[in-house]
């Protein structure tokens, strides 16, 4: 009789996350965490693309050398148009619909995935920066391992 071994693997999910809320398009947001974070985002030359879903995310990052720190700013929607058939006719109609990178927070914008934050207190500066911009409505931490769709989060 042979035994089927099975390998379990978990994703490491040692980093901060902040959701933050906001009406500001995603190059606009690179734009003010870097002012009020003295940071640098960039955008990846790649989306996060998830093909089976049919959608893809913009991806601004940032390697901060001096403090062995990675940032990561993604935003959680996907807006697309789809088409439909019309009732009954020839014609199509287009329907808006959205996808979400972590579906269980839908009213969250955007995230910062920050990796090398030495403590509690670093976290809670960039919280009260980020909250100083205008048309930010707020930003706040999140425990990744509360998420279901934490893998998502891994790129």
């Amino acid at each position: 009789m042979s035994r089927i071994h099975s390998i379990d693997f978990e994703f490491d999910h040692d980093y901060d996350l902040i959701g933050i809320h906001s009406v500001l398009a995603d190059y606009r947001m690179a734009y003010y965490l870097n002012k009020y974070l003295d940071i640098q985002l960039r955008r990846f030359k790649d989306d996060l693309d998830f093909k089976s879903e049919n959608c893809s995310f913009p991806l601004y990052t940032f390697e901060d050398e001096t403090a062995y720190a990675s940032w990561s700013l993604i935003a959680n929607k996907h807006v697309f148009t789809q088409n439909i058939a019309g009732g009954g006719s020839n014609l199509f109609l287009e329907e808006t619909k959205i996808s979400y990178l972590i579906p269980e927070k839908k009213k969250v914008d955007y995230f910062i995935k920050i990796t090398g934050l030495t403590d509690n207190v670093e976290l809670s500066t960039t919280l009260l920066n980020i909250n100083k911009i205008n048309n930010i409505m707020a930003s706040y931490a999140i425990d990744p391992l509360d998420l279901k769709s934490r893998d998502n989060l891994i790129f």
